[in-house]
């Protein structure tokens, strides 16, 4: 009886492990397609975003020179504003204009499928506080520039008194110069012919010498540059926007924003705005 017994308790035993060997082996597979899947979501939204992960920051190519020594805040200029997107999902207005800003640029898409998800609250209430407003399109030179006009155009609906639309460009995506200049060129005119306005270009110091000296000179330029030594001189070519900090602030908005001045005056402004064609 001692001798069965022990037969039965070293088959049972060797039952038990042949079955949590067969249900081990069983989540291996389990394992290897949640890894893949995985895997292809986020090959796909590299591909989609050209070359890019959306939860990634942009790597910008050639900073703007910042000085993070030295504190920066120009004189001399009438008209102060500022650019936010959905790192800024708060925004009290009333606060803001109190500050005396009297313009805003509010990101509304990148690539060609990426709308910025607190646009249409930022878009809105600007308006509702008169504080004028722009939109702008973070450009992607890997993608293709006609879709990326129409998601812009698809999202952003001007009216009167709005700021001219904005290109920003600041990222190469591993593209060439001509193949940069050519997309820019492309979404440049496809906006313009929507609105019949020339829209502006924003980009930093550097990237705007490397990469797009002497191919747009005919567009409103916007110019990010931080270091107060060298200002914001780019030759000879005139700005229209100089955005001096990304490191500003301002009660009624938490954490850092990008500041920025108007060489101009508030009717200079008011005459860059989009006025519909009447028939």
């Amino acid at each position: 009886m001692a001798a069965r017994s022990s037969s039965t308790s070293r088959t049972r035993k060797s039952t038990s492990k042949k079955k949590a060997a067969a249900e081990g082996s069983l989540w291996k597979p389990i394992l290897a397609g949640i890894a893949a899947f995985l895997l292809l979501c986020l090959a796909l939204e590299y591909y989609k975003e050209g070359g890019r992960l959306a939860f990634l920051k942009h790597k910008i190519d050639e900073a703007t020179q910042t000085n993070t020594l030295t504190k920066f805040h120009p004189s001399g200029y009438e008209v102060a504003g500022l650019d936010i997107s959905h790192h800024q999902p708060s925004v009290n207005w009333k606060q803001v204009k109190a500050q005396k800003i009297k313009f805003t640029f509010i990101k509304a898409t990148e690539g060609i499928t990426h709308q910025d998800r607190y646009f249409a609250r930022h878009w809105k209430q600007a308006k509702q506080h008169d504080v004028l407003r722009g939109a702008y399109h973070f450009f992607l030179p890997s993608r293709d520039a006609e879709k990326q006009a129409k998601n812009f155009l698809d999202k952003v609906k001007l009216e009167a008194g709005d700021l001219p639309p904005v290109l920003d460009v600041e990222v190469t995506n591993h593209q060439s110069d001509e193949e940069i200049v050519a997309g820019v060129q492309l979404w440049l005119d496809l906006v313009e012919e929507e609105y019949d306005l020339k829209p502006i270009i924003y980009t930093n110091y550097a990237f705007y010498e490397k990469h797009l000296a002497g191919h747009f000179d005919d567009y409103p330029l916007w110019i990010a540059h931080y270091n107060p030594k060298k200002s914001h001189e780019i030759g000879n070519r005139n700005w229209v926007f100089w955005q001096h900090t990304s490191t500003g602030k301002l009660k009624g908005v938490r954490g850092n924003l990008d500041l920025n001045v108007f060489n101009g005056t508030m009717e200079d402004l008011y005459n860059m705005c989009y006025e519909p064609a009447r028939f």
